[in-house]
């Protein structure tokens, strides 16, 4: 995926980004920021999933989900997965009343190989090493939902005591998700501002 991304990011020529990612996608910037120092300026890390030793059990369980994923239509499993699902957050459907319906419907459309894919490379993925993230000396945001189960906030607070230049933003309301824009077009352009003095 990291390189998938730098031929997108040569292909627009661009030689700095601000790369920001939810869940394992925030394991993807990491990865990013740590092979191409020279080329990220700036982090957005959404809902940090699982890591280190958080995730060795979760692998196992991705792994065998993935075997049983990998075939021409969605197993049982799967659906059962889906249903149990209660992604997007309560405050966010009390907002948008229907959300979780529609993508329920979404997620029993997709192609069934998607599934396969997704838990396999959830179980051979994980975050950069301790060691590694500390190194990061770019200026990074990490949005974390204290009652999201499914990705722990210590492992956002982790990464928060890791790299010396982050922060943490709580959202823990619909009024904090309805500030989550602002708190990022801010985090962005005062990354900008830096970049001009």
């Amino acid at each position: 995926m990291i390189e998938e991304l730098m031929d997108v990011a040569d292909h627009q020529k661009y030689d700095f980004m601000i790369l920001g990612g939810c869940s394992m996608g925030s394991g993807t910037a990491l990865h990013t920021a740590i092979r191409f120092p020279e080329r990220v300026k700036a982090l957005v890390l959404v809902t940090p999933p699982p890591a280190w030793e958080l995730r060795t059990a979760i692998k196992k369980v991705y792994g065998k989900v993935a075997l049983k994923a990998n075939s021409e239509y969605i197993p049982e499993l799967i659906k059962r997965i889906i249903h149990l699902n209660e992604d997007p957050p309560a405050f966010f459907e009390e907002l948008r009343p229907g959300t979780r319906q529609r993508l329920l419907e979404l997620r029993l459309g997709f192609d069934p190989y998607y599934y396969y894919s997704i838990y396999h490379g959830g179980a051979i993925s994980d975050f950069p090493t301790h060691e590694q993230i500390a190194q990061i000396k770019v200026p990074t945001l990490i949005v974390t939902d204290p009652d999201d189960l499914n990705h722990p906030i210590e492992i956002a607070r982790e990464i928060n005591k890791l790299i010396p230049n982050s922060e943490l933003f709580h959202v823990s309301g619909v009024n904090d998700y309805k500030n989550l824009q602002n708190r990022i077009h801010d985090f962005v352009c005062s990354i900008e501002n830096n970049n001009k003095s």
